[in-house]
């Protein structure tokens, strides 16, 4: 019996940076302190890569098909970024070059008509890193190094109970996934309203819950868990590529927070990172005590069951 051809692609370059966690976990805090380090370029976004991991870890895309998809999205991400193409000049976004170390760079880019092989010769040259902002990265952890076995991989964890007042506030419990502008994967279950991807196969356990902290601890609980027990089952066998980073240390002792990760990184800092730092409003008081107030409103409001859970969660947290 013939073997099926698997598809191929030969990469741009193995410098990518995936820094990521759940949603509002401080990805977007990062990312552009990050960028702002010497050899790296501005941080990329693709939902559309994202989603083909999704679909990966759902298992209804093989991991041959799947692989060669998630290269070819960043090969082309990369590919377009050193050319000057489809760049971002959205000011408020966070995402625009014009907020970017090297926005002058990015302009010569745009108006240059160096391209094809010459400048796939330049990347390989220049050997400049490519932060990539990634929700749920420790879903499957090995199929991000398998794709790119030398990337290096920053897990944000934020405290559950923070975590549960923003997505509660925003309405990630449900509601958010029927919205035209998410672009998180989600199942429609019984003609009801869209399940995040997370949540298949516990569909008829969510669909029982009326209480809106509830089910935000549901989601909550299926998504983070997963991840940081891949952290803990893989972090010895990735010693060198995978960092867990609080969120709550990020933001309050930031400048000690971003050495640490430029030494895992093998990065160091530009005349622009001090001034990216503040932009991101770094090194802030404390949160703890905000935490506690949070913490009273939702115990208030759910039911022993879940108490127990939230609980659970915060102790797998300080693991």
């Amino acid at each position: 019996m013939q073997k099926k051809n698997n598809p191929i692609i030969n990469i741009l370059t193995e410098k990518l940076l995936f820094l990521g966690g759940v949603t509002k976990s401080g990805k977007s805090f990062l990312c552009p302190i990050i960028s702002s380090f010497k050899k790296t370029e501005m941080f990329i976004c693709d939902s559309i890569a994202e989603n083909v991991y999704y679909l990966n870890f759902l298992k209804m895309i093989n991991h041959n098909q799947a692989k060669y998809l998630f290269k070819h999205i960043y090969n082309e991400r990369i590919y377009n970024l050193n050319i000057g193409r489809n760049l971002n000049r959205r000011e408020s976004d966070y995402s625009s070059i014009k907020k970017n170390k090297n926005k002058k760079l990015y302009s010569q880019r745009e108006r240059s008509n160096k391209e094809g092989n010459i400048k796939i010769q330049d990347i390989k040259k220049e050997q400049n890193n490519y932060p990539i902002m990634f929700h749920d990265i420790l879903i499957n952890p090995s199929f991000i190094y398998d794709s790119f076995p030398k990337s290096k991989v920053i897990f944000i964890e934020r405290h559950p109970i923070d975590l549960i007042f923003d997505w509660k506030r925003r309405k990630y419990y449900g509601q958010f996934f029927t919205n035209p502008r998410n672009t998180t994967l989600a199942f429609n279950y019984k003609n009801k309203t869209n399940y995040p991807f997370w949540c298949k196969g516990h569909e008829n356990e969510f669909d029982k819950l009326k209480n809106s902290y509830e089910k935000t601890i549901f989601l909550i609980e299926k998504l983070y868990v997963i991840q940081k027990k891949n952290y803990l089952k893989y972090k010895k066998k990735y010693n060198k590529k995978l960092l867990l980073i609080k969120f709550e240390s990020l933001v309050e002792n930031t400048d000690v927070e971003i050495n640490k990760i430029g030494k895992f990184l093998n990065l160091t800092k530009s005349n622009f990172t001090k001034k990216e730092i503040k932009n991101q409003r770094g090194n802030r008081s404390s949160t703890y005590p905000e935490r506690l107030i949070r913490r009273k409103k939702i115990m208030n409001n759910i039911s022993n069951k879940y108490r127990n859970k939230l609980i659970k969660l915060e102790k797998i947290y300080f693991e």
